[in-house]
């Protein structure tokens, strides 16, 4: 069985050739960058051969914290913003974080978003939001439930 996805990303400002696709993020490992903790995500699908440099990884990028929520705190439902930045492959499984977060800025799904024919984010109906905090808020306050 695959390992569900971490989050999403999609669109956002900066290489729309790379936020035009909304992609299934995992995460894979933190790392220290310029004072800043950047965590490295496997993505699915990969970024198209020849969009990004040569040397930079097409299936892993790394994401830094921009905005008020940190990213391993969104909840099913909540919207966040990373900053992307390359990752060079060096060979053997050794990666490398980039300088400075030079690929995008980007919007993080913690649950899946639904999209048109266009391809724009449909907005969820307010009963379904409702219901959906309705239900979080129940097993938030009871740890109990929902175990079987």
């Amino acid at each position: 069985m695959t390992k569900p996805p971490d989050f999403y990303i999609y669109r956002g400002e900066g290489n729309q050739a790379v936020l035009g696709t909304l992609r299934a993020c995992r995460k894979l490992a933190t790392a220290e960058q310029s004072a800043r903790t950047v965590m490295l995500v496997t993505i699915d699908p990969p970024i198209a051969a020849g969009t990004l440099p040569a040397g930079v990884s097409t299936n892993v990028v790394g994401l830094s914290e921009h905005g008020p929520k940190p990213l391993e705190q969104l909840k099913p439902g909540d919207t966040g913003s990373a900053e992307m930045w390359e990752v060079y492959e060096f060979g053997q499984g050794k990666l490398g974080v980039g300088l400075s977060p030079t690929i995008a800025r980007v919007n993080v799904y913690k649950a899946r978003p639904a999209l048109d024919s266009k391809g724009n984010i449909m907005a969820v109906p307010a009963a379904a939001r409702a219901a959906i905090a309705s239900i979080i808020r129940a097993l938030e306050s009871d740890p109990g439930k929902g175990k079987t």
